[in-house]
């Protein structure tokens, strides 16, 4: 009983931890960043210099940040960026802080590649290219980071500038399409990339015969359906090509769809936001989750929706639950860090964690950890309720949902109504009893859920 009370402090008690509130981070914000196009060096009368810039929107949190780049032909590519050439840069941005990367131009022949950048929180980032003539800088152009999709979409001239990354291990084939501004397509063709692999190019030299006048669009899509493309174009008005650039360019908006998007960095995202807040809010307990700590994550393509935790400190989310929740990453945010919940109690060694220690406290105890996470981490607790009605839905006949659902006995418990109605009550007792009013809850409603009664939760 006294590390219970002791938890409860750790939990609730502002005076434990000072004034805490919601983590909420700003659109683009990402624990994986993809940037598909990368440049540097080439003769001095046309040389190209990247710059990789990020941003820490956490006032709190430090961010470690990883970024790996890649050759065209999927190698390690070693870019000197002032530490001398390494294919690897390990580097941590301070709260609210910010760092740059600047390649040095060291080759005299021109490089090109990608780069994927992974941090433990959320962070910002951007690259600028910059062409360099004699030098003296002519052109310099900006883009964010994209994510995989399953249809790249883009505005296209002649001369459009693209780049396409494969983020597989195995190569890839990918359609692109040439579309008129009457929405025909004018032709088709195909090109590869090699596993972890880059190529880029301008419209005109994968379609030779498209007049010099073309305006339209391009659509780039996997050969194999299921399959994802990284993309990236960029507007050129004249005389571009892979080496000089004597033209005005411009970023386009991405053409990534929204929907469906790329589920294993969406796991990742949400996996990583709750670790983040973990730390702070699970302190008296001993067994710390948090990004130092963090359980192994186990992204599974099983054709079944299913998520669970062992006691051998794995948490396995399986794609088709992600797929089941795609349109809310609060629904898919409150299953896994149900999950994660369960990973406390393993580490607790006890049944439960803030529930009497008792077999049938075990899931509602996973639950109220979830919510505490979940309204933590700046996510809409409201969304366990989508995800039990969608788990529901799809249990029974339609052979969905696994047999054996989070690893239990009789999975009907899951998706019962009783568990649906005690989502209201559980976002009740995390704001009473274990996440201060003026800490947490209070701010999240101002911004999240304005417009409901005073006496709504949240």
């Amino acid at each position: 009983m006294a590390k219970r009370a002791f938890l409860i402090c750790a939990l609730g008690a502002i005076g434990c931890f000072g004034q805490l509130s919601p983590t909420f981070y700003p659109t683009g914000a990402h624990v994986n960043l993809y940037f598909p196009h990368l440049a540097d060096g080439g003769p001095v009368s046309s040389q190209w210099q990247t710059a990789l810039e990020f941003v820490n929107p956490s006032l709190t949190m430090t961010a470690h940040v990883q970024l790996s780049l890649y050759a065209d032909d999927g190698l390690p590519l070693s870019l000197d960026f002032g530490s001398g050439p390494l294919s690897i840069q390990t580097f941590s941005i301070l709260p609210g802080g910010t760092v740059t990367l600047r390649s040095t131009i060291a080759s005299p022949a021109l490089i090109t590649g990608r780069a994927v950048a992974t941090s433990d929180i959320p962070v910002q980032g951007t690259v600028l290219f910059r062409f360099i003539a004699f030098g003296s800088t002519s052109i310099e152009v900006s883009a964010p980071p994209t994510l995989p999709t399953s249809r790249y979409l883009s505005l296209a001239t002649s001369s459009l500038g693209i780049a396409i990354a494969n983020i597989a291990t195995a190569a890839k084939s990918y359609q692109i399409a040439a579309v008129n501004s009457s929405g025909t397509i004018l032709s088709t063709t195909t090109v590869g990339v090699a596993g972890l692999g880059h190529y880029s190019f301008n419209l005109f030299q994968v379609f030779p015969s498209l007049p010099t006048n073309f305006t339209g669009s391009v659509i780039i899509t996997p050969q194999i359906p299921g399959d994802q493309v990284l993309a990236w174009t960029l507007n050129s008005e004249t005389g571009v090509n892979t080496t000089l650039q004597t033209g005005v360019l411009a970023t386009l908006p991405s053409g990534q769809l929204e929907w469906p998007i790329s589920h294993p960095d969406r796991i990742q995202l949400v996996f990583k936001r709750l670790l983040a807040v973990a730390p702070s809010l699970l302190a008296g307990l001993g067994n710390n989750l948090g990004p130092q700590t963090a359980p192994n994550l186990v992204i599974a393509p099983d054709v079944a929706v299913n998520a669970f935790a062992k006691p051998d400190q794995t948490v396995q989310i399986n794609l088709a639950l992600s797929e089941l929740v795609s349109d809310s990453p609060s629904e898919l945010a409150f299953l896994v860090a149900h999950e994660l919940g369960h990973i406390a109690q393993f580490r607790s060694g006890a049944l439960t964690v803030l529930l009497p220690n008792d077999p049938a406290h075990v899931e509602p105890d996973a639950d109220l950890i979830a919510m505490i996470l979940v309204l933590s981490a700046g996510f809409d607790p409201y969304g366990a309720g989508g995800a039990i009605g969608k788990l529901n839905m799809a249990y029974g006949s339609s052979g969905l949902v696994a047999p054996a659902f989070d690893n239990l006995s009789d999975p009907t418990t899951a998706f019962s109504p009783a568990r649906m109605n005690s989502m209201l009550g559980l976002i009740t007792t995390a704001c009473t009893n274990y996440v201060s009013l003026s800490g947490y809850c209070a701010p999240f409603k101002a911004v999240i859920h304005p417009h409901f009664s005073g006496s709504a939760p949240l």
